[in-house]
């Protein structure tokens, strides 16, 4: 009976431990209390109530260059309690030391790191389209160069369990979705403690852009839209992944160098405001 007691204290204290370690990764903050929002009305609902938020988040914007990236991921990335100090990767468990592993040439995970459009450039039209999202770091996350290349530019989803072609070592996995508008796609899903926040991303990018966006007609997106059964997806990732201390500190780090905030990260509950991205 000894030996079963010491056992099960063993256990218990391994399943102390990973609970906590679990809740320290999605440690919620404590709510906005800026005054960032003052002028925008709560009481609309829908497009009327996105329309104040895309007055409000495309105001007195500061544009940063592409190369200004490397030095802001210095800053909005070396805070997340996984990585401190270091620049955190979203698809990938590397720690990245600032100025030393940018990419450069890669042939395999974990070569270096690089400016990973989470909205991809090609959805758009690129820099010669719009200049402002091309460098706007509230969807443009550091991540494996390598990585980066796998995803490319499909669309995210749920992959469906055994049609895995990749796979990061963090969990994300390039595979086969089903979508109720077009059939089978290939998809990228995101590690489970990540996929809130570029959910959020892709609100703030569909909100911010809805009135600069004219391109492109693509399996995710129509122009700044959210195509449904991807929107359908993301706001799942939304409420599954709320938003932690290490979401909001790089929000709060975009903040000083953009001048300009993600709502949804601020408020999460103002996405049930809009009935459709």
């Amino acid at each position: 009976h000894f030996f079963y007691s010491v056992m099960f204290a063993k256990l218990t204290l391994f399943c102390l431990v990973f609970v906590a370690l679990a809740c320290a990764q999605n440690t919620p903050p404590p709510p906005y209390s800026g005054s960032y929002y003052d002028d925008i009305d709560t009481s609309l609902r829908g497009k009327a109530f996105e329309q104040n938020l895309t007055a409000l988040i495309s105001n007195n914007i500061h544009k940063i260059s592409y190369d200004d990236l490397w030095d802001a991921f210095n800053v909005t990335d070396t805070h997340w309690e996984s990585c401190e100090g270091s620049i955190h990767d979203i698809y990938s468990t590397k720690c990245w030391e600032y100025d030393v592993e940018q990419c450069g040439n890669y042939k395999t995970e974990g070569d270096c790191y690089n400016r990973e459009h989470s909205w991809p450039k090609s959805w758009w039209g690129g820099s010669s389209d719009n200049e402002y999202a091309y460098t706007d770091l509230h969807h443009i996350f550091p991540s494996d160069g390598y990585d980066n290349s796998r995803r490319s530019n499909y669309p995210y989803g749920n992959v469906i369990p055994g049609t895995e072609t990749y796979t990061t070592d963090n969990g994300c996995s390039l595979g086969t979705c089903t979508t109720f508008e077009l059939g089978d796609v290939t998809c990228w899903e995101l590690t489970d403690s990540l996929k809130g926040d570029l959910a959020r991303g892709y609100f703030y990018m569909s909100t911010r852009y809805e009135n600069e966006f004219f391109c492109c007609e693509e399996e995710g997106v129509d122009d700044a839209g959210i195509r449904e059964w991807m929107e359908f997806t993301l706001r799942s990732w939304h409420n599954m992944d709320p938003v932690s201390t290490d979401e909001m500190n790089r929000q709060n780090a975009i903040y000083e160098i953009q001048n300009n905030r993600n709502p949804y990260i601020d408020h999460p509950e103002w996405v049930s405001k809009i009935f459709n991205f």
